[in-house]
């Protein structure tokens, strides 16, 4: 068994999310959670660091734009429908993090990079 040199964070979309996109397909609340909820989640790879929880701004600082446009855009593709001034406060409160500091990889095969 290796450790991998990675943070995993899992991200799921919060209440916040799940009412934009309810808005920008006219849909309810409720019809867009089912969907939204039946997904599985997204898991990023970070960079290892000595930040080891997500209270450390850290963490994130160079990362929450480009995951906060790849949630965003795994949804809707228009971006005149996104939020127009994405900050990381919006990005956490948009998103449920879930930070893992701890992988192992159990595959005998190497990793292939795409």
């Amino acid at each position: 068994m290796k450790m991998l040199n990675r943070f995993a964070l899992i991200v799921r979309p919060g209440d916040p999310f799940i009412e934009w996109a309810a808005k920008v397909f006219g849909q309810s609340e409720a019809s867009a959670r089912e969907e939204i909820e039946g997904f599985e989640s997204s898991v990023y790879l970070l960079p290892e660091s000595n930040a080891a929880d997500l209270s450390d701004p850290t963490v994130l600082k160079t990362h929450w734009r480009a995951i906060f446009k790849e949630e965003l855009e795994g949804w809707c593709t228009d971006e005149e429908t996104w939020p127009k001034h994405r900050t990381e406060p919006l990005f956490r409160a948009w998103f449920q993090l879930e930070l893992c500091t701890v992988l192992h990889d159990l595959g005998k095969m190497p990793l292939i990079l795409e």
